[in-house]
This record gives C-alpha cells, sequence and structure tokens, in this order.
C-alpha cells in the first residue's frame, strides 16, 4: 500500500517488492498531480531498484512529458547502471 508522501517529500512505497512497488507508483500517477515525483528505493537491491526507476519513469514520462522523477537509492552502483538509460526525466540521488 502507497504511504503518505513523508516530511522529506518522498514517496515511502513501504515495501520491497519490486512488480507490487510498480503498481502502486502507477495507481500513485493516474490518482494525484505529480509532474514530480520522488521515490524512495533505498530499501530495494540493485536490480529490484533499476528495474523500479526505468519502467515507472518510461511511465510517467507518458503522462508528464515535461516531468521529472527522483529516485533516492542506497549505492552509487545503482546511479552508475541507470545512466546507460535514456531516461531523460530521471534523476538519481543518495
Amino acid at each position: 500500500m502507497v504511504q503518505n508522501i513523508t516530511k522529506s517529500r518522498f514517496l515511502d512505497l513501504n515495501c520491497t517488492n519490486s512488480q507490487e512497488i510498480l503498481n502502486n507508483v502507477k495507481k500513485y500517477i493516474n490518482k494525484f498531480d505529480c509532474p514530480n515525483l520522488k521515490l524512495d528505493l533505498s530499501k530495494l537491491n540493485v536490480l529490484d531498484a533499476t528495474k523500479v526507476m526505468v519502467i515507472s519513469s518510461a511511465y510517467h514520462y507518458s503522462k508528464y512529458p515535461k516531468g521529472k522523477i527522483q529516485c533516492r537509492v542506497q549505492s552509487d552502483s545503482i546511479k552508475n547502471l541507470v545512466t546507460n538509460f535514456a531516461a531523460i526525466n530521471l534523476e538519481v540521488i543518495d
């Protein structure tokens, strides 16, 4: 279940199943006006975080072509991996 945005303004999805997170992100994007979205994926491993970021980026872009997604991750290796994808609306922070 999607929780409210925390004080740091990151959407805390409160689970570690990447498919469940993707479903929750899609629901959130459809339900709320969120051209600038912040996701906290710091609890996910490298592959799951990358999967969620890239698919969420594509889904978000289809609704908000000028929007941005900021993703909080646990390591720089995720940053390095995601920079190879052409996701112009995606920013990775740690």
